[in-house]
């Protein structure tokens, strides 16, 4: 049996291949084909609570078992997954101790996998475009004609089926709306009994996410975590020969400059100066011309 079979295409979390680079890449392509077509889109960020802590081992075994894992292989998951206990201590006092009946155990090889196979399945049916990454979920669709619009709310009732079955909740304060495109009518959706928020940007997988689809403001982000960190660098570091210098830079300020970089290029020259003045030549520089002693 093919992975993809069991986890489904739309799972980027713990995936061979796959990454957060992947996930924003693959679903933001189809978001701005739309609004390249001047397609009106409306993106639904939704989360579900403590996902890897409510996944419940019979309904997980018996997953297992309609993707056709052996009696012998299920038998050892259940073994596995089953024999924990846990209480709980308020000051002093403590609770008895109980059997826990549902979670993967997050630290390890096997719980991710698990994880994945449980949520694989939210994908049933649905008419728009899903996303995942691992419990975060992203469902999009064109909503110019009043048909995109049902179909975007006929899968959130879906998806909230899925979650009512099989023992879940969505976070409803974390799912939100974003209206892409212009002249957006900025319809309301619910999930269950409730409304969702419409908001005008978003973190998705640590990319700030705006409903004009502009990275500037990603971009300013980015520049200011890697400023403050390369300032602490300054501050703790008396050297500043390059030997000593760029090893530093490169292990922590970089990374904030270049994470999913493909997704959020900046486009615009002042974006990209902002980026270019966080290096180790501009600190450099600025340092000879405050007159700072280079050893």
């Amino acid at each position: 049996m093919e992975n993809k079979e069991v986890i489904g295409d739309s799972q980027h979390s713990f995936t061979k291949g796959k990454s957060c680079l992947t996930n924003l890449v693959a679903f933001y392509d189809g978001v701005t084909a739309l609004v390249d077509k001047e397609r009106v889109t409306d993106i639904i960020c939704l989360d579900l609570c403590k996902a890897f802590d409510t996944v419940t081992h019979n309904i997980l075994v018996s997953k297992l078992e309609r993707h056709g894992f052996d009696g012998w292989t299920t038998w050892w998951i259940r073994n596995w997954l089953d024999g924990c206990t846990q209480r709980v201590a308020v000051n002093s006092p403590m609770s008895k101790w109980r059997s826990v009946m549902s979670s993967v155990p997050q630290g390890s090889v096997l719980g991710p996998a698990l994880f994945n196979i449980f949520i694989g399945d939210t994908h049933s049916g649905i008419e728009c475009t899903l996303n995942k990454f691992a419990n975060n979920t992203k469902l999009c669709g064109a909503i110019d004609m009043l048909e995109g619009r049902d179909a975007i709310q006929r899968d959130l009732d879906r998806l909230e089926r899925w979650a009512h079955v099989n023992h879940m909740k969505f976070n409803k304060a974390k799912c939100k709306v974003l209206h892409v495109g212009q002249d957006s009518p900025k319809h309301n959706y619910r999930l269950g009994r409730e409304w969702i928020e419409s908001s005008p940007e978003e973190k998705d997988s640590g990319v700030l996410i705006d409903e004009k689809l502009n990275m500037s403001w990603q971009c300013t982000l980015a520049a200011q975590k890697a400023n403050h960190i390369l300032g602490c660098i300054k501050r703790s570091v008396t050297s500043r020969s390059r030997e000593v210098i760029l090893p530093l830079y490169s292990a922590p300020v970089r990374p904030h400059l270049e994470y999913c970089i493909q997704l959020w290029s900046p486009q615009y020259k002042t974006d990209m100066n902002l980026l270019d003045q966080v290096s180790p030549e501009e600190s450099h520089e600025a340092d000879q011309r405050a007159g700072m002693p280079l050893l």
